[in-house]
């Protein structure tokens, strides 16, 4: 079942990548945490044509390659169109601007980390929940 797959997360700071592994442990979710320190590498891994996660969770300020330009990439390549993979946007970043470009994206969800560990817990809970509820209806339509 997809709801089982691999959970990529593609985050540059190493303290948010603990707290993201302390959240998923806290929440018990099963799923393999497959983590990424720059789009670029999580570009390369999800190009393979055998990888398709259950969702992709990605900071937006990287280097080498940003969150948003990893996005557009991933909406250009015909190699994606037929995966099905949620994509969301975490960030500490608020502005609407930001909020803004990210919907231009088509992503499902945007995410702000905040400073209270267990409001971001809650919202991380939140959307997994969703889209472990909700991901073959969405694959099965074809959407």
């Amino acid at each position: 079942m997809k709801k089982h797959r691999d959970i990529l997360i593609i985050e540059d700071d190493e303290d948010d990548r603990e707290i993201l592994q302390e959240i998923f442990r806290d929440l018990g979710y099963k799923n393999k945490l497959v983590f990424f320190h720059d789009g670029v590498e999580a570009l390369d891994y999800l190009r393979r044509p055998e990888v398709e996660p259950f969702i992709v969770i990605s900071d937006i300020n990287m280097p080498k390659l940003g969150g948003f330009e990893l996005r557009e990439l991933i909406l250009q390549e015909e190699i994606f169109m037929d995966k099905d993979i949620p994509y969301v946007f975490i960030s500490n970043a608020q502005d609407e601007q930001s909020v803004r470009q990210a919907n231009k994206l088509s992503i499902q969800d945007y995410i702000h980390k905040g400073s209270d560990y267990n409001s971001y817990k809650e919202r991380i809970k939140n959307l997994i929940d969703y889209w472990r509820e909700n991901i073959n209806s969405f694959t099965s339509s074809g959407k």
